[in-house]
């Protein structure tokens, strides 16, 4: 596939690519975007990706998001006006896709992308909204110095967003396996703060955080976040701190299940222990 693939590419033949990348893995249509890419021409990467994100076809507009992510800086403008439309795309794989773009536009152009990253929090879509999380979590890996702070303010506002989509990814995903691993003293630290909100979506994103694989190193201060929020009535708080407790137990039992003991022997939270217990 790949020798057909830099035919028609060589051959500047893009209309023929449709035929060519109909039904292909995920690795070859990557290979089309490098190809592409490296190849040049005499329109921007931008350019290019727009006449394929008009595509019907889902691996055209994968390419597209794939095109978007290496030439972004070629028009940044062009480029958010592209990526808004295929973050919210009928294709949850091209939405997949033009996030990851997002997530690579955001480590490319940082002030630029937060800035459209911050004005995409409040979008109607969720599709959108949760493509934000995603580019957070793409920028995180790369453990930038001083962009600890920056990328906890980007999803600050999406705490107490009930979207399925938003929630799943921000608590466990965003801050519990990136950011708390990458950057775990600053989101240790607005994780304590946010511990003090009374919105419960905000109050599950925070102990769902510790559920995560960022959290077992800081097992022992997840323990004093999580013993307050043990004390909230609202079924789906101490749910959510009953699952970060089996699931830090798993890791940490010799510091967890001592906790869980005490919790047992106090009425106030012996719900929220034999709970987690149930999983240990």
């Amino acid at each position: 596939m790949r020798e057909e693939i830099d035919r028609v590419i060589e051959a500047g033949k893009l209309d023929q690519l449709p035929s060519v990348l109909q039904g292909a893995p995920m690795p070859e249509v990557h290979y089309a975007v490098k190809k592409i890419a490296h190849m040049g021409g005499e329109e921007t990467l931008p350019e290019t990706a727009a006449r394929l994100a008009m595509s019907e076809q889902g691996e055209m507009r994968h390419v597209a998001c794939g095109l978007i992510g290496e030439g972004y800086l070629d028009d940044p403008e062009k480029s958010v006006e592209l990526l808004r439309k295929l973050v919210d795309d009928p294709d949850w794989k091209v939405r997949e896709s033009a996030g990851d773009a997002c997530g690579k536009a955001l480590r490319d152009d940082f002030s630029g992308m937060t800035e459209v990253l911050r004005d995409w929090t409040g979008d109607g879509s969720e599709n959108v909204r949760r493509a934000v999380i995603i580019a957070v979590m793409k920028a995180a890996q790369t453990e930038t110095p001083g962009w600890g702070e920056p990328l906890l303010k980007i999803v600050e506002p999406l705490l107490s967003d009930r979207a399925k989509v938003v929630r799943r990814n921000l608590g466990p995903f965003a801050l519990g396996s990136a950011m708390l691993r990458c950057y775990p003293v600053a989101t240790f630290e607005y994780l304590v703060k946010w511990s003090t909100a009374v919105d419960e979506q905000t109050l599950w994103n925070v102990a769902m955080a510790f559920s995560a694989s960022g959290a077992p190193p800081l097992v022992k201060r997840a323990l004093i976040v999580l013993r307050k929020l043990s004390l909230d009535e609202r079924r789906y708080v101490w749910r959510a701190v009953s699952a970060a407790m089996w699931k830090l137990g798993r890791k940490k039992p010799e510091v967890v299940r001592p906790e869980l003991a005490r919790w047992l022997e106090d009425e106030r939270r012996t719900h929220v222990a034999r709970e987690a217990l149930r999983y240990l």
